[in-house]
């Protein structure tokens, strides 16, 4: 292992926690124990210790007195309200996308990143494409200079980022469909059509739970405050 110093590891633990958190590997209301991710990451206990303090912080691990750890439950609340931010901002990023003439250059990234989400849903590759659905929404707010906001989104965005890897984990079929919607936005703010790219926008972000009911019934011991 590379001589990292201790703020790195525990920086390597925490986003290796938090990947395996948002990607279910670790599942909503499992108990789980420091001895067990330390041999899952193979990193010391300082550094998960650590890290596993900042995640409880962020309510993603609930510690109940002699009982033990245990990552938390999915909160639907907090779902909802990380979606209203979320597509509240990037209707307004994808507007402001939009009036923008792309060059050469962007138009060659963009039609790069669709071509790689095609890849991943070709070849099944469900982490990669989930990372390259994030890559498309990112680069919008890179070229509107808008990439603190994004920062600042993902980090508001943990429990909905949850919930949108399960959905689409289980609704494999979504995922065409949601490479469709993204080429459509694409098309709207090459076109400069501030308004269509706008309803497109909302449609989409929207899209994002509409299986909410069946998700819950599929997995109803993943949730946390469902009316």
């Amino acid at each position: 292992m590379p001589n990292y110093s201790r703020n790195d590891l525990t920086g390597q633990a925490y986003d290796l926690i938090l990947k395996k958190i948002i990607d279910a590997e670790y599942e909503p209301g499992q108990k789980i124990s420091e001895k067990k991710i330390e041999e899952d990451l193979q990193i010391g206990r300082t550094p998960v210790r650590e890290a596993l303090l900042q995640l409880r912080q962020e309510s993603l691990i609930n510690v109940i007195p002699q009982s033990g750890t245990y990552i938390s439950k999915i909160d639907l609340k907090d779902v909802l309200d990380a979606r209203f931010a979320r597509a509240s901002v990037e209707r307004r990023i994808m507007r402001e996308a939009a009036t923008i003439n792309l060059n050469e250059e962007q138009i060659a990234d963009l039609d790069q990143i669709i071509q790689n989400e095609k890849r991943t849903r070709e070849n099944d590759d469900f982490p990669a494409f989930l990372e390259s659905d994030d890559v498309f929404h990112e680069y919008f707010y890179k070229i509107t200079n808008h990439q603190r906001v994004w920062d600042w989104l993902k980090k508001i965005n943990i429990q909905f980022n949850r919930f949108r890897f399960l959905r689409l984990k289980v609704q494999k079929l979504s995922w065409q469909g949601l490479i469709e919607e993204h080429i459509a936005i694409y098309e709207a703010i090459k076109a400069n059509d501030v308004n269509e790219a706008d309803r497109l926008t909302a449609n989409h972000m929207h899209r994002m739970l509409d299986e909410e009911d069946s998700l819950i019934k599929t997995f109803p011991n993943y949730f946390s405050n469902v009316e």
